[in-house]
């Protein structure tokens, strides 16, 4: 056991190399020129289409994440009450697999099944059902909505699922026992244990549906202004080649992942506090 901290060496490599490093590098690339030390790139970032890219990936983020929050929930809630293993097994391993499934992978997906010319689309053409004639297009923002959905509540099930088969099936039973309704106990009694694990995943959904960057710019490139995808404009473009302008983007992107995973910390430390309730105390503030 002396010589167990040995282990962790591999890891704190791998974090100093692929990511300390790199995050260090893009901070001073961010404030130093050649003239010396500055902010003019970070104050850039808050003006003109910088803040609006700001202000459009939080609301795909927000939109998104509430939308895929609202589905998951109540998908986890009746996967966890069915009594039928083989649904169970079968919607885990699919959500597993979904919320994985992003990138090109997915993006050539979409396309090939509801783009302009995708398989879906044409089936609905040929019974009189023109989606693109009625405005639908995966270049947009509500398209971009609709595919960050078909992964964001995969994950959201994921990681709801312990949560939610915490639940002890006494807490239901003393609750009904004493006269309390279902609704009063989702109420008094599950959203109070639960209120944690749901605010943590929905920072964890909006982290993820914020930086998400391949499956953005293969569907819409420039179509929709979003930061991942100046970021990357900034740094790999030939004609808007600016690296400590993304940089300095990258930088205040990291800030909001990181405030992202802080709370997600945070909720799940409050929500081991709460899971150790006794079955009293539940009784007590279900009736």
């Amino acid at each position: 056991m002396r010589w167990g901290w040995l282990l962790f060496v591999p890891f704190t490599i791998f974090i100093v190399v692929f990511a300390l490093i790199p995050a260090i590098g893009m901070f001073l690339s961010s404030i130093i020129t050649p003239a010396g030390v500055t902010l003019h790139f970070y104050k850039s970032t808050f003006t003109g289409q910088y803040l609006h890219s700001f202000l459009m990936t939080s609301a795909l983020a927000l939109y998104s994440s509430l939308i895929s929050m609202a589905w998951g929930t109540i998908v986890t809630w009746s996967l966890v009450r069915t009594h039928n293993k083989w649904i169970q097994h079968f919607v885990t391993t699919l959500s597993s697999t979904m919320a994985n499934f992003a990138g090109l992978p997915l993006a050539v997906a979409f396309m090939t099944t509801l783009g302009t010319s995708g398989l879906l689309t044409q089936l609905l053409k040929d019974v009189h059902i023109n989606l693109v004639g009625l405005g639908w297009n995966l270049a947009s923002f509500f398209g971009l909505m609709v595919v960050y959905t078909s992964f964001l509540v995969p994950l959201c099930i994921i990681l709801l699922l312990p949560a939610f088969a915490s639940l002890k099936n006494e807490w239901e039973e003393a609750s009904l026992t004493l006269g309390a309704s279902l609704k009063t106990y989702m109420l008094r009694v599950v959203g109070p244990i639960m209120l944690p694990s749901l605010v943590g995943t929905f920072v964890l959904l909006f982290a993820n549906a914020f930086s998400t960057y391949v499956t953005a710019f293969v569907l819409a490139g420039g179509s929709v202004n979003l930061i991942s995808i100046i970021i990357g404009y900034m740094i790999n473009g030939n004609v808007s080649l600016n690296v400590s302008l993304g940089d300095a983007l990258a930088i205040e992107e990291m800030i909001v992942l990181g405030l992202a995973v802080m709370i997600f910390l945070s909720m799940q430390k409050l929500r081991t506090s709460k899971e150790s309730v006794s079955s009293k105390e539940v009784v007590t503030r279900a009736s």
